[in-house]
């Protein structure tokens, strides 16, 4: 099932949606150390979580520190400080790690560096056959970032100025250049907010 999101746009204001795609495979693995601190510094080896942004994982098993495990399966949100290393926004100041335990889990984000294009049109039903607003690679309304599988949509405050809609709905769509293979990522909702003061 695609993922949909609901979003807002304001007219007349710049408007960027950024959304990460994790579909290069999940990696799991034992944690080989913990420092206690804050933030809480855990070692796990070749990790693969990307330099530009918080990456989600599932933290398990860990005993001493407790805390740091995920909680009915919700998602922590990690950085990396590099290829082995990583770091997490919970204070451990006060545990006593037991060497042995734990593992960690995330789903690898999707390689878009290159080879990929990707668009979005925002239609008020999926039967118009008016585009309210194209964002493309082409037309600089999106942008594929490769490190950590980030489809970043944009609209600058000129382009929502000249809008006007209640709601609209779009997919967002990677292009394989070399296959021409086409996936649907996740899809929008947005809801525009008219603009009052001009």
């Amino acid at each position: 099932m695609t993922p949909l999101y609901e979003l807002s746009m304001e007219q007349g204001a710049s408007w960027y949606c950024t959304v990460n795609w994790y579909g290069g495979g999940v990696f799991r693995a034992p944690i080989e150390e913990i420092t206690p601190g804050y933030p809480t510094i855990i070692r796990v080896s070749e990790h693969n979580v990307p330099v530009s942004s918080p990456s989600p994982m599932i933290i398990s098993g860990v005993l001493g520190a407790e805390i740091l495990n995920s909680a009915d399966t919700a998602i922590e949100l990690v950085n990396r400080m590099d290829a082995d290393t990583l770091t997490i926004g919970i204070s451990t100041v006060a545990c006593e790690w037991v060497p042995g335990t734990g593992e960690v889990t995330h789903h690898l984000p999707t390689v878009l560096s290159s080879g990929f294009t990707g668009r979005c049109q925002l239609r008020k039903s999926w039967n118009s056959s008016v585009v309210i607003a194209e964002m493309t690679t082409e037309n600089g309304g999106m942008v594929l970032e490769g490190d950590d599988g980030s489809i970043r949509l944009i609209q600058t405050a000129a382009e929502t100025a000249a809008l006007n809609f209640t709601k609209a709905y779009g997919d967002v769509e990677v292009i394989e250049t070399a296959s021409g293979e086409v996936t649907r990522v996740f899809r929008i909702a947005v809801t525009f907010d008219r603009e009052y003061t001009k």
